[in-house]
């Protein structure tokens, strides 16, 4: 068993291994991944096949049997900054926090050079099913975005389950972004071009954002950034269960996530813990959706996508073919994950670069 220094120990040299492996020639990166994992005729990109394989020894990528909820947290937060070291460093950051409706949050704000006040700026959620994951996670993701961009982000810390279950993550998204609207002056933003983003259960909450605007409860986003969202906890799409194991994702972890966020069942369909049935549609902001090919939230992303289009949402949708869950936030070890991270900060540039500035 190891201690807690030695699984600190284990997960630097995890990532440090990964930030070398990855960034090896393709035929040194087919040595290593090993016999190609096919999938209806398609494969993951190299780097991913690598990762699929070096994750298995990763301490913090299986809480739901590790059997510390604290460590597995702590774990991920230090795999996370590691990911995120060296990415766009001229980006400046600035602390604080925020009064959620259970009390103070944290906050991060990233600022990139020679950006001008108010700028245009996003809101972003961070992954990590609702349960793990916090500002320090995503700071590659962050940082990149401020810096790809151009605009100022605003990094939200929402409550965390078991111990704040559904509605709370729920509630702090909403009152989030209406905190970082109400005090757009601070933080050098134009209200106008604020966008909402996150990815995974924070594309989620980014999408629960979105749909409270569309029903007049907070200002309108004037872009929605989606990065393999969380869209249906019903969890039953043909992509569960081709890609229920091994692929970064599996559906035990998820289904783990599931039981320490929604606590009834019946909350499954609720719209604020799946975005695909919530019915209000028209006043939506303009969206874009990313998914990826080898990931098991792929179809249920891609459900909510097609139906927002067929709403008449402006929606630009991209498939990562050979991707896997949770690229945002190996954005500083993964190459073929900061490619799919900048054309998401393309897009986001130049959705908020067409929105009317404020007079």
């Amino acid at each position: 068993m190891l201690n807690g220094l030695s699984r600190r120990l284990l997960v630097r040299s995890i990532m440090a291994g990964l930030r070398f492996l990855l960034r090896l020639p393709a035929p040194v990166l087919r040595v290593i991944a090993g016999r190609p994992v096919v999938v209806d005729g398609r494969q993951p990109v190299l780097t991913a096949q690598v990762l699929m394989r070096v994750s298995r020894l990763a301490p913090f990528d299986a809480p739901h049997r590790n059997g510390s909820l604290v460590r597995a947290r702590a774990e991920l937060n230090l795999a996370g900054a590691l990911a995120g070291a060296g990415v766009c460093p001229g980006v400046r950051t600035r602390d604080r926090s925020w009064p959620g409706p259970g009390g103070p949050l944290p906050l991060r704000l990233y600022e990139p050079a020679g950006v001008p006040a108010p700028a245009p700026a996003i809101v972003y959620f961070h992954g990590g099913g609702f349960v793990l994951g916090s500002i320090d996670t995503h700071e590659g993701a962050c940082r990149l975005l401020a810096e790809e961009a151009g605009v100022r982000v605003v990094s939200i810390g929402y409550r965390l389950a078991p111990e704040h279950p559904f509605p709370a993550a729920a509630s702090d998204a909403v009152a989030a972004f209406a905190f970082v609207v109400s005090h757009a002056e601070d933080f050098g933003i134009d209200p106008a071009r604020l966008a909402v983003g996150g990815d995974s259960s924070g594309g989620n909450l980014a999408a629960v954002v979105a749909h409270a605007a569309a029903r007049g409860e907070l200002p309108r986003p004037a872009f929605s950034l989606l990065l393999t969202p969380a869209t249906d906890a019903l969890g039953s799409t043909p992509s569960h269960r081709q890609f229920g194991s091994g692929f970064r994702l599996d559906h035990d972890e998820w289904a783990w996530y599931r039981a320490q966020y929604l606590r009834d069942p019946e909350s499954y369909q609720d719209p604020r813990a799946s975005v695909l049935y919530d019915e209000t549609l028209e006043g939506l902001p303009p969206t874009y959706v990313a998914t990826c090919g080898f990931d098991l939230l792929r179809d249920e992303g891609e459900a909510y996508a097609h139906r927002l289009a067929s709403a008449g949402v402006p929606l630009v949708h991209r498939r990562h073919e050979g991707q896997l869950h949770g690229f945002a936030n190996r954005v500083g070890v993964d190459p073929d994950a900061r490619a799919a991270m900048l054309h998401a900060a393309g897009v986001l540039r130049a959705a908020l670069a067409l929105a009317r500035p404020r007079d």
